[in-house]
């Protein structure tokens, strides 16, 4: 699995692209099994919804490297703890908890995963939000991802558009700086590609501007390579985000430097 500072993930079932993931930059896989609830949270946006099942687990396990394979599932409820163990069998590396309101919820899913692998909470929720102070001070996670879809929805927000910028993200990043936990926000594509409703690269430069490490592939990225994705240029689109982010970095530093006073 290619190793880069800025880690992506991609959001797909049993798909050639999934499968050149480790050749391409792509550092982990999400089968996306969350269904309780999501639909009619966004019943008024055309968002993504996922047809994943657990047959795309068991068949992505066999492709991708250990470490790279997670499963999005449903939020905490009286039958999570099935879930939990059924993904642990068939061998997942990492599970990611959507849609929680409070740390005490984590915590309970924490108890259901035993360590067994690795928790990413969805922080999409005001009320995740406020509680994200309590919940990474507790020790009980190691990473965490922002999810701005319904983080929008939950703020009363027209779209995720109008999270860029805000004081929301700027408060979580440096609630995970004081915490040094790393995270990731949202999405991100392409930066070559044009006439989208966002800059791809203004995203990428937040992301770094955040100290975000991590992002997931958008619908976008998938979209345009179909279903027989050319491998080099896969390869080329993650190299244009990763070299994107490095002159984000760079731009920091610089910045940073000129800040120094003189000797």
């Amino acid at each position: 699995m290619t190793q880069n500072p800025f880690l992506l993930w991609l959001i797909s079932g049993d798909s050639a692209l999934a499968r050149m993931a480790p050749q391409v930059g792509i550092g982990r896989i999400l089968v996306d099994l969350e269904r309780l609830g999501k639909a009619e949270r966004q019943r008024h946006r055309s968002l993504f919804l996922s047809d994943h099942d657990w047959r795309d687990i068991e068949a992505l396990r066999t492709a991708l490297p250990a470490g790279s394979l997670f499963v999005r599932l449903d939020p905490l409820h009286e039958y999570s703890a099935i879930q939990v163990d059924k993904a642990m069998a068939m061998g997942v590396d990492g599970v990611m908890l959507p849609y929680f309101r409070d740390a005490q919820t984590v915590f309970r899913f924490v108890d259901l995963v035993a360590g067994r692998a690795t928790l990413t909470p969805l922080v999409e929720t005001v009320g995740a939000v406020r509680d994200l102070p309590a919940l990474l001070a507790s020790g009980a996670v190691n990473e965490f991802h922002v999810g701005l879809n319904d983080l929008a929805l939950d703020m009363k927000l027209p779209s995720l558009q109008q999270l860029w910028g805000h004081s929301m993200l700027d408060g979580i990043a440096m609630v995970a700086r004081e915490a040094g936990i790393p995270f990731g926000v949202g999405g991100v594509t392409d930066p070559r590609l044009a006439d989208l409703p966002i800059d791809p690269a203004f995203v990428i430069a937040e992301q770094r501007r955040l100290n975000s490490s991590r992002a997931l592939l958008g619908r976008t990225f998938r979209l345009s390579f179909g279903d027989a994705p050319d491998e080099a240029e896969v390869r080329a689109a993650t190299g244009a985000i990763h070299r994107a982010y490095a002159r984000a970095a760079e731009r920091a530093l610089l910045s940073q430097s000129a800040l120094q006073p003189a000797p």
